[in-house]
């Protein structure tokens, strides 16, 4: 019954808002999809997987449906496609319990070759993918809160170029767009 109510509300949000009522969509022309952050072992920025194609995924670790979902199904498109050249990146929506060795393990759990990262500018990050989030308080749950987030993977190209947005997350439509990827 929760699951369906915070998929309802997050149907509803996603929609709708965006963190602190401003729009946030990657069609407004935002440029800059660069960031800054801690992974397991330090420092990480968009360079630091200059020479691979990127998939770039906003989630947390604590979100009970939504990102393992998603992530499941990419690991399987990817481990079909038995592509070297392409990276997961873990962004986590959720910096005060995510801590960045936690969300590396986390991302590797569904695909070898993942990263998981705290970036140092989740808002301004966030906002320049075009991704919408917020934190929901949780009374009487030993959560506290959850994070109602779309749930969409960006595509940037070996030279950090933004290629595109894939919201409709099934298989076959992930596998179609993975394989025009140049290698």
């Amino acid at each position: 019954m929760l699951t369906v109510l915070g998929a309802g509300y997050l149907a509803l949000y996603s929609n709708k808002y965006a963190p602190n009522g401003q729009s946030a969509n990657v069609a407004e022309g935002q440029k800059n999809y660069d960031f800054t952050g801690k992974g397991a072992n330090g420092a990480v920025s968009l360079k630091s997987f200059e020479g691979k194609n990127k998939i770039i995924y906003f989630g947390y670790t604590s979100c009970p449906d939504v990102c393992p979902a998603t992530l499941g199904i990419l690991s399987g498109v990817l481990n079909e496609l038995k592509r070297d050249d392409i990276v997961v990146i873990f962004v986590t929506l959720d910096p005060e319990r995510d801590e960045p060795k936690n969300v590396d393990e986390y991302a590797k759990y569904f695909y070898p070759d993942s990263y998981g990262v705290v970036v140092n500018d989740l808002p301004g990050v966030a906002k320049n993918y075009g991704v919408k989030y917020q934190k929901v308080l949780l009374e009487k749950s030993a959560m506290e809160y959850s994070v109602a987030h779309s749930s969409s993977l960006y595509v940037l190209d070996k030279n950090g170029k933004f290629v595109t947005e894939i919201s409709n997350l099934t298989p076959q439509n992930i596998k179609k767009t993975l394989e025009k990827l140049e290698k």
